[in-house]
């Protein structure tokens, strides 16, 4: 499928994008189907613009995220996606800085081609117009830029550790989020005043932007129903691209902050289905590799950092669980990978599932901690148990909530009868991009949260269903 992105000026796909979808970022127009408010970045920093290689990337980004998010993973106007899940994405871009574009395309597209699973090819022509090079206006609260570094808070559970960790350790940050839908933005709020009232001493601050993806422009109406997609693994490139920007107005060589657990960021495959659609790679060590290489390829000096890279979840809350500010928000933060489902069943939103794959994990991980002030969608007292009953009731083809605590159960069956090192470690040489060190370490990470999902899977069945652990291969005593 083709796409062809207009940036600030309407311009007519060329002749070899004459049949392409198109994405305006347009102010002012009832064209403008892709909506940002990048300029909320700039304008916090009282400026009118950012230097152009940034706002490149920003565009860039957003326009990878509106793909991402709208051309589905089911076969759909030419798109080849007839395994329903590799699309073949040719996208258009304006770019001012078009030679040092050219010089990253072959690197952009294997780094595109490993995050979202898709086979991307790039194209770029140049523009010289700048987006929304507005005067600062009175409203917007200036930043006091006195920061050694930037950090991306998304109101989960492991970006909330990590502002934690970095402002207890009298760290200066800039923290960056992004509003991926309206309800959000209170909740990243909230959760970074809760910080900062406990860590005054560090000087912070917190910059939140969003980009809202529409339907193609150019599409029949009775066609644009079928524009949606839920898997978004292109995330976490566009909080990267925001965060680079900030880090751009604080000056060179300032760091950016993704913290997140190495399990997530790992995401070895449950099982062998699951491959392609539940293993994102947003944080994986290599596509943050290869993203690295490209922003110094740009010559942009700035470096992406993971600390938790090579910890488990439950690892990454030890740290910080006797803190005030995670005994007073952590049951606050957002893991779900549907935050806002709950609006069908009449809970107030965002809010945890509580049986998707990233709330398993985020279960595990504060069981460990010995932290109980959760709250989730469907309750421990309601109809979701960790139990063969819950299995058995959503055991259809229509239905996701069992799918995720399945692959986990089988995952942890396969762990149990394959009690050999180097086991995992064949599994991640098989899918690339890991060297010898990186997978040693996470062949650690991945046993010690197989460990984790073990005992909550113990603890939880002990309580509800006992025909849970046979389901595994587990046995416990009934004390």
């Amino acid at each position: 499928m083709k796409i062809w992105i207009n940036k600030t000026n309407y311009t007519v796909p060329s002749d070899d994008f004459s049949d392409a979808i198109v994405f305006n970022m347009l102010d002012e127009n009832p064209k403008s189907n892709l909506k940002t408010n990048f300029e909320e970045i700039w304008r916090r920093f009282s400026k009118r613009n950012i230097e152009s290689i940034y706002e490149d990337f920003l565009v860039f980004a957003a326009s990878v995220y509106a793909i991402d998010k709208r051309v589905p993973r089911r076969e759909i106007l030419g798109s080849e996606a007839k395994d329903n899940w590799t699309r073949k994405l040719e996208m258009c871009i304006p770019v001012i800085n078009i030679h040092q574009w050219l010089s990253v395309k072959g690197k952009l597209e294997e780094a595109l081609n490993f995050l979202s699973g898709d086979i991307w090819s790039l194209t770029f022509r140049e523009t010289k117009e700048r987006y929304r090079d507005i005067e600062y206006r009175k409203k917007y609260s200036l930043i006091n830029n006195k920061f050694d570094g930037v950090c991306l808070f998304s109101g989960g559970l492991d970006s909330f550790s990590g502002a934690i960790k970095l402002l207890q350790e009298e760290r200066n940050i800039c923290f960056v989020g992004c509003m991926e839908y309206n309800q959000l933005n209170n909740r990243i709020q909230e959760l970074y005043q809760l910080i900062r009232k406990t860590y005054g001493k560090a000087q912070s601050d917190i910059i939140v932007f969003s980009v809202n993806p529409k339907v193609p422009a150019n599409m029949d109406d009775n066609l644009k129903s079928l524009f949606t997609e839920n898997t978004s693994r292109s995330r976490s490139l566009l909080f990267i691209a925001g965060a680079i920007a900030v880090a751009s107005l604080i000056g060179n060589d300032v760091p950016v902050y993704i913290p997140e657990n190495g399990f997530i960021g790992l995401n070895l495959p449950l099982t062998p289905s699951r491959v392609g659609s539940c293993s994102t790679r947003t944080t994986h060590i290599f596509f943050l590799r290869l993203l690295n290489d490209v922003i110094s390829t740009l010559g942009i000096p700035h470096k992406i950092e993971n600390f938790f890279a090579y910890k488990t979840k439950g690892e990454v809350l030890e740290e910080i669980k006797n803190t005030k500010p995670f005994l007073d928000g952590a049951g606050r933060t957002i893991s779900c990978s549907h935050p806002t489902q709950g609006r069908i069943d009449g809970a107030t939103v965002p809010i945890n599932c509580g049986y998707c794959f990233p709330c398993l994990i985020r279960r595990a991980a504060l069981l460990k901690a010995g932290y109980s002030n959760e709250k989730y969608l469907d309750s421990y007292n309601s109809d979701y148990k960790l139990s063969t009953g819950f299995i058995m009731k959503y055991n259809n083809p229509d239905s996701g909530r069992a799918k995720d605590l399945k692959a986990i159960l089988a995952a942890l069956h396969r762990y149990l009868q394959n009690n050999n090192d180097d086991f995992y470690m064949k599994e991640m040489a098989k899918l690339g991009g890991l060297n010898m060190e990186n997978i040693k370490h996470f062949n650690q990470v991945y046993i010690k949260s197989m460990e984790e999902l073990k005992s909550m899977i113990i603890s939880q069945a002990y309580k509800n269903d006992l025909e849970l652990l046979s389901y595994v291969g587990l046995e416990v005593k009934n004390e």
